[in-house]
């Protein structure tokens, strides 16, 4: 091991810091900064940690969706839209007319002033919004909230919750 002395290394760094004397005038001090990180010190670039909260919590969603079978009927006069069993669609929108042919799922009719007829069975018809027409066939269950919706069901006797303003669910 070898030993540096005290005198030798004070040498050495008076030495240097002449050397800096130059770039100035006496009496001012010589700040050296570093103003570049060098290549091999620099970060690799960050994503933040709300961008990979959204990504697990879309990834999570979509996930959920397709076990659940969810889907979302978003266009208006498409081709026959069906419910599957055990299975969720929803009809979204303003102004939509739609037939949808129900298997035993669940409907959601969400938005205002939509057309919608069920054919076949549902276990639950959800309606939404304001001013939307839904006729079906028969339901286990029938819901409304909003204003102004109006649900027509054909035979049986659904479960009724009524919980909203000038909404009507009768057999017709």
């Amino acid at each position: 091991m070898s030993r540096c002395s005290t005198p030798s290394r004070l040498s050495v760094f008076r030495s240097t810091l002449t050397s800096f004397g130059q770039y100035a005038s006496p009496g001012t001090r010589v700040m050296m900064t570093q103003t570049k990180r060098p290549q091999d010190e620099a970060a690799p670039p960050r994503v933040s940690g709300a961008f990979r909260v959204a990504i697990v919590i879309g990834g999570l969603a979509l996930a959920g969706l397709a076990v659940a079978g969810f889907r979302t009927d978003l266009g208006a006069d498409g081709p026959l839209a069906t419910v599957p069993a055990a299975g969720t669609l929803q009809v979204n929108g303003t102004g939509t007319t739609k037939t949808v042919r129900c298997q035993g799922g669940y409907l959601s009719v969400s938005g205002q002033t939509n057309t919608v007829t069920v054919t076949g069975h549902c276990t639950s018809v959800s309606v939404s919004g304001h001013g939307n027409r839904v006729a079906v066939d028969s339901a286990d269950a029938v819901s409304t909230s909003g204003t102004g919706n109006a649900v027509t069901y054909h035979w049986g006797s659904p479960n009724v919750a009524n919980a909203g303003a000038a909404n009507t669910v009768r057999q017709g």
